[in-house]
């Protein structure tokens, strides 16, 4: 079919026509502050999380969904292409009760996990959890499957991490520009927001230092695709701290909006990590 060009007046009556309603409002990702800077992510746009390895981008992607699933009217499809759908869901489970991954090890062996994790399967029954290596070219047919398992629409992928999504190219630019294009053209055709972890190259330091859009890795294409990106790093684990910064650090996982096409960009939350659930999620403000 060919695309046909429309008027603005026709586009305005379907522009307020998707934000009156309830299926395309805008994906909060349940951290008020960066809330408030992005105003959510809409269907069509991708929001990138870039880190170095071992800052805690998965850690994220499970609290994002955990937030989502509270949410009613909200289906969301996990890509784990890095780990199993047992990996995951230890953690996700984990965030769910309130400990760490290692308990849930334990319940399960002991055969109590049912029991320890009632309700878990009820309040995440609205998320979709898929760990086959897949492929760009896959990825609306594992979409549609998704659709045909939720009782409510698809709204929001989490792809972690967007590296590890199968693609052509004869090189490491080539394949990562037509990730960065294809991530992109699937929000938008799809009508879906898509949220995709994002390593950082080795000038992302040891994951202790303040992320910039110069480091992602492969191609200066993946940030020119996305609509918003945040970078995460722990300056907790940066060498040379003392104890008392060390203490204070420990749990902090840093985030700074890097591109926001809905907004500024420059913003900076401190959010943290549950010590032993590892739940990412933003303190309470002091009000004194």
């Amino acid at each position: 079919m060919t695309p046909q060009p429309r008027t603005f007046a026709e586009v305005l009556t379907s522009y307020e026509r998707e934000r009156r309603s309830p299926e395309r409002e805008p994906i909060r990702l349940g951290w008020p502050s960066i809330d408030a800077e992005l105003r959510g992510i809409a269907p069509g746009q991708v929001l990138g999380i870039a880190g170095r390895t071992a800052t805690g981008k998965t850690w994220v992607l499970a609290s994002l969904s955990a937030n989502l699933a509270v949410r009613p009217g909200i289906g969301a499809l996990i890509c784990s292409l890095e780990q199993t759908a047992e990996e995951w869901t230890e953690r996700q489970a984990g965030i769910f009760a309130q400990v760490a991954p290692a308990t849930i090890e334990g319940w399960a062996k002991a055969g109590e996990l049912e029991h320890r994790v009632s309700g878990f399967a009820e309040k995440f029954s609205n998320v979709l959890i898929l760990d086959a290596t897949t492929s760009m070219a896959e990825l609306p047919e594992a979409l549609q499957a998704a659709r045909d398992r939720l009782s409510v629409p698809l709204r929001v992928v989490l792809v972690d991490y967007a590296g590890l999504v199968s693609t052509q190219g004869k090189d490491a630019y080539e394949r990562a520009s037509r990730l960065a294009l294809g991530l992109k053209a699937l929000a938008k055709s799809e009508r879906i927001a898509i949220v995709a972890a994002m390593q950082l190259s080795r000038a992302g330091g040891d994951g202790s230092e303040p992320v910039s859009r110069s480091m992602l890795r492969d191609s200066g294409v993946l940030e020119e695709s996305v609509d918003a990106l945040l970078g995460i790093w722990r300056p907790g684990k940066a060498a040379g701290l003392d104890p008392a910064e060390t203490a204070n650090l420990e749990n902090v996982l840093r985030c700074s909006v890097l591109k926001n096409r809905r907004g500024r960009d420059g913003a900076t939350v401190d959010l943290m990590f549950n010590a032993e659930s590892r739940r990412v999620y933003e303190p309470e403000p002091d009000r004194g």
